[in-house]
């Protein structure tokens, strides 16, 4: 029982540390930035006054998120736009979006595009992990970084 308890303990040190990521004047409202913390590459954006930070790489081919578009709290991947949703880490979307538009790509691009499409319906995106965050002295902090 005694040993039950020291461990609850320790886990609960363990996951209250934090680390600091990055200074909160370095990211403009709706701008993200990768950062190394503990050797892993995560991602803090700022969504209007509320930081968010996630691992960087793509649940889809490993693109690196942060030169992707954040629209509110949502994130669309720079490689082949499958899209997350930042506070939970959840794919929303899978690669390559369904509608490309009304114009009429030439007939080439267009049986590119489609088997593209095929193959990558088989390609399956992964969520991606989360980090708590919290604001101290002008620094967001991130943790559990384990």
């Amino acid at each position: 029982r005694t040993r039950c308890r020291n461990w609850i303990r320790r886990m609960s040190a363990v996951s209250d540390k934090f680390v600091r990521a990055i200074r909160t004047d370095e990211i403009a409202p709706g701008g993200m930035k990768a950062v190394d913390l503990e050797g892993k590459e995560i991602v803090v954006c700022n969504c209007g006054g509320t930081y968010y930070a996630f691992e960087r790489r793509c649940g889809h081919m490993n693109a690196p998120l942060e030169l992707g578009t954040l629209d509110g709290t949502y994130l669309t991947c720079p490689m082949h736009c499958a899209q997350f949703d930042v506070t939970t880490g959840e794919a929303l979307s899978g690669p390559v979006p369904p509608n490309l538009g009304h114009d009429t790509l030439p007939p080439v691009v267009g049986a590119y595009m489609q088997n593209v499409g095929i193959l990558m319906s088989h390609v399956r995106t992964e969520s991606v992990r989360t980090y708590r965050t919290k604001l101290e002295g002008g620094w967001v902090e991130v943790a559990p970084l384990g």
